[in-house]
């Protein structure tokens, strides 16, 4: 098991940064912070985000043709969710978790003897469809959570998930638990149909965000056609808003769609949700959920 010491950030692919900024400043309440320029043929900025997560946002976008994000953008999972970054105690540990799986991490050349002190775990030789780099020493993300107060932005008082479609929640799932040291807290099963889906969400000590896995209930489910479409992966990002009124309100003031729209009652306490399109995020599927007391919307 990998010994995490947080969640630093997740990291989103786009072909242009400006206007993906000005979306995640205006309606999701995100902050600027630093830009940087990569070696690697790409450049980024980072955002804080609004709420108690402590995780941060990084936006990434090809700088020369010859770019390798090139290639992501312009295939089956691009744009949208690249990475999520993690700190842990020490990469060597971490590595050694890797090949325990049957993977093998990768990442820059380290003195003989060595693991570097950035590894990878690749979405096609470990990671089941997604992206994981993994660091140690000092914490890259210190930004302290944006201040958001605008009452034309979604009021996100959390990131509370990313979504992990898979054939199954019992290999992700499991996989998630060994590799990661997660512990499951919900089990789902849709609404029985063939249509709908069977979730698994897991937490990591930290509590700074869960992982929920999704499998097709069946040959005609949704997640079926995702996964047939673009392979295993992310399929969204939700958040956690502190007014719904607020939040349906801002899409609506910026001119964005909303869809999916669902309320409901856990032991008589209220929630809603609904999600934004990822034509309309930067490719990113986002679910935004309100409950009026933890623990009523899992």
């Amino acid at each position: 098991m990998i010994d995490i010491v947080r969640f630093d950030h997740v990291s989103q692919a786009v072909a242009e940064l400006a206007p993906q900024v000005d979306l995640l400043e205006r309606l999701f309440g995100f902050r600027l912070g630093e830009r940087f320029e990569s070696e690697d043929g790409y450049t980024g900025v980072h955002l804080a985000m609004p709420g108690a997560s402590d995780v941060g946002w990084e936006l990434i976008a090809p700088s020369t043709p010859t770019s390798a994000l090139h290639r992501f953008l312009e295939g089956p999972t691009g744009p949208g969710l690249h990475h999520v970054t993690i700190r842990v105690r020490h990469t060597g540990q971490a590595a050694e978790s890797i090949r325990s799986e049957g993977a093998e991490p990768w990442g820059d050349p380290a003195p003989s003897g060595e693991e570097p002190s950035v590894l990878y775990l690749h979405p096609r030789g470990g990671g089941n469809g997604f992206l994981y780099q993994l660091y140690e020493g000092a914490p890259w993300h210190t930004a302290p959570p944006a201040a958001d107060d605008d009452p034309r932005t979604l009021g996100i008082i959390g990131l509370n998930h990313l979504a992990h479609a898979h054939p199954s929640c019992d290999a992700l799932g499991d996989w998630y638990e060994r590799l990661f040291g997660m512990a499951t807290i919900h089990r789902g099963n849709g609404d029985g149909s063939e249509t709908s889906f069977r979730t698994r969400v897991l937490e990591h000590p930290t509590q700074q965000i869960r992982f929920e896995v999704i499998q097709p209930a069946g040959p005609t489910s949704f997640i079926q056609r995702f996964l047939d479409t673009r392979g295993m992966g992310m399929h969204h990002v939700t958040f956690e808003v502190g007014d719904w009124e607020r939040a349906v309100s801002a899409c609506a003031h910026h001119n964005i769609p909303v869809f999916g729209e669902r309320s409901g009652t856990t032991r008589g306490v209220p929630w809603n949700e609904a999600f934004i399109h990822p034509r309309h995020t930067g490719g990113v599927l986002v679910q935004f959920f309100w409950q009026a007391e933890q623990g009523a919307w899992v």
